[in-house]
């Protein structure tokens, strides 16, 4: 028997590496012991209907069926080599001349029938294996659950803009800022920039206000950086009305009227 009749088993199953199955289908095609067994295999497994990659049980049902396999197994042999033995010894009494005792090896059907334990074995085990792999593929194609949870909602806005001015300086002075009102979901707001303003003494600030007649409306409070630019940002109200945006210079940063100059102003 050639060393290449071991590998049988693992060809059936797909477990040798492309070079060992080049090997071996070379080998099967010369060799009638193996074409023999492996036609004898598919017949035993032609009823069954899939097949599958295969995957490594537990090792205790390994264990399990090997040692079941191999223990049928060896009484066997040990039955077959006594009756060998048996029928030695009744021809050499029956005869005074000793015929030649047959030792070369087992026929192909002999091997066959030792081995068959072991192929049943392995076959059950690659069954195993396949009927494994089809309820995990099962659980894999299970749809996911449906989400009827409403969609979050989009934490993002698009502001538009709705007007801009430019606010004009009271006297001939460099001062620079624009006002720009800006729609922000369901509210307006106002931003004011300006460019280029003194910077104020001590504890005093630059307040925008909102004017409509003579109602005024505080609108935010900044001091400018050392190159003379602010900013402030204002929540319009929308039950304020207002016809003016100006800017005065306030000696504090609490005052509720205008009390400095208007530095800067423009009519909408």
């Amino acid at each position: 028997m050639s060393k290449q009749c071991d590998f049988l088993i693992d060809y059936i199953n797909d477990q040798l590496t492309e070079d060992e199955k080049q090997a071996f289908e070379t080998h099967l095609a010369s060799c009638s012991e193996c074409q023999a067994e492996l036609e004898e295999i598919n017949q035993l497994t032609a009823d069954l209907g899939f097949g599958a990659d295969p995957i490594e049980p537990p090792s205790e049902m390994k264990e399990r069926v090997l040692t079941a396999a191999f223990a049928q197994t060896q009484p066997n042999e040990k039955a077959a080599e006594a009756k060998k033995i048996h029928s030695i010894n009744e021809a050499a009494a029956r005869e005074k001349s000793v015929h030649p005792v047959n030792t070369a090896a087992p026929t192909k059907r002999k091997r066959k029938n030792w081995m068959l334990p072991v192929l049943a074995a392995a076959l059950f085990f690659s069954l195993i294996g396949n009927v494994y792999t089809v309820s995990q593929l099962g659980d894999e194609a299970a749809p996911p659950p449906i989400d009827t949870e409403p969609p979050e909602e989009n934490p993002f806005t698009v502001d538009s803009l709705v007007r801009s001015l430019n606010l004009q300086p009271s006297e001939n002075v460099g001062y620079q800022a624009t006002a720009s009102i800006v729609n922000k979901e369901n509210q307006q707001e106002l931003v004011v920039q300006a460019q280029d303003l003194a910077q104020p003494a001590q504890t005093e600030v630059y307040q925008v206000w909102l004017i409509s007649g003579e109602d005024v409306y505080r609108a935010g409070t900044f001091t400018p950086s050392e190159d003379g630019n602010g900013m402030s940002t204002f929540t319009i109200d929308a039950s304020i009305p207002f016809d003016t945006i100006a800017i005065t210079l306030e000696p504090d940063a609490t005052s509720e009227t205008p009390k400095g100059d208007i530095v800067l102003s423009e009519q909408l």
